[in-house]
């Protein structure tokens, strides 16, 4: 078995190559080329405490595998992180494990790379100005991801901590791939001079107003994974093209998906499938004023790519640790 440090996932799997590799996951997912079962989940000692598995085998791939995240948000109090995960990957002819992947990081740089596909399917060309809505781990690998894909020229920060924001913007700052960037003191100032909105939170309620978004902008909402989470106003759905990861996950948890849809503002026939985009079933942007939403809550197909490219990579580099069961 492989070993795969957060490190080495860094190594191994570079978000330009990630970003393609979401293309096939999307891809697949759309065309019904993998075996994918619900995420299921267990409530650990608090009713916000949850441990989640994603297994997945996509057609043709030489391994099948399992992720496996835990969601503590009382671990803040104890210095540990929040969210951590594992990736187990098994040959898909012998069964044999053959990879244990720090799943925190290749989860990180797999759902920025998912929202990555979606700027540069969705968003318009001469986008050149990103709004992020968040500070941690997620809004961090998203700013690489946009950047991956777009001129983008500068970018503004808010989060509810300041603090947390001032020191995304100092370490984004030390990348090569970052531009201008800065923290703005309200989410509206940010998204009124965005071309791109990036959102990556854990809020219940919307992120910003409908009234700050200009025609023609591009939002991508990555943070929120539960019914009672809306990071995007519902009401912004009525008046905008809609595309998820997938739609029966979108549907089970993406809340603001589902709110707008109690509400009566959007019908399921409103809302399609990227992958469906990249096979040429269904049109991306149609017009410059158009604004377009990307909605994911992640799935396993995302994680079973990533796993595999990760592990070629590590082979093909002689990185990670080699150990016997």
């Amino acid at each position: 078995m492989l070993i795969l440090s957060a490190q080495d996932v860094d190594t191994c799997l570079p978000m330009k190559t990630a970003i393609e590799g979401m293309r096939h996951a999307f891809a697949a997912s759309s065309a019904g080329e993998l075996q994918m079962p619900d995420r299921s989940s267990v409530t650990l000692n608090s009713p916000s405490s949850l441990a989640l598995f994603m297994p997945a085998h996509i057609k043709d791939s030489p391994i099948v595998s399992v992720k496996t995240v835990t969601v503590v948000p009382t671990n803040r109090v104890a210095s540990l992180p929040i969210v951590q995960s594992v990736v187990v990957a098994f040959d898909a002819s012998t069964g044999s494990p053959v990879g244990l992947l720090d799943g925190s990081r290749l989860t990180a740089i797999r759902t920025a790379a998912g929202g990555g596909v979606s700027v540069d399917l969705l968003s318009r060309q001469d986008s050149t100005t990103l709004a992020v809505i968040g500070s941690g781990t997620q809004a961090k690998a998203g700013i690489e991801a946009v950047c991956s894909v777009r001129n983008i020229s500068k970018i503004q920060v808010f989060s509810p901590t300041q603090e947390n924001a001032e020191k995304l913007v100092e370490e984004a700052s030390r990348t090569r791939w970052c531009p201008s960037i800065e923290v703005v003191a309200d989410p509206d100032t940010a998204v009124r001079n965005a071309d791109i909105v990036w959102t990556a939170t854990d809020s219940a309620e919307p992120t910003f107003s409908r009234e700050s978004l200009q025609h023609g902008t591009h939002v991508v909402g990555i943070g929120s994974f539960q019914p009672s989470m809306i990071e995007i106003e519902p009401s912004l759905f009525t008046s905008a093209s809609i595309f998820v990861d997938q739609l029966d996950a979108c549907w089970a948890e993406a809340g603001e998906v589902i709110a707008a849809r109690s509400q009566g503002l959007i019908s399921p026939n409103d809302v399609e499938e990227l992958g469906n985009v990249i096979l040429g079933r269904t049109q991306g942007r149609t017009s410059s004023d158009e604004i377009t939403i990307f909605k994911s809550v992640g799935i396993a197909a995302q994680d079973a790519v990533a796993t595999q490219l990760a592990l070629s990579a590590a082979k093909e580099l002689g990185v990670g640790t080699q150990a016997s069961l």
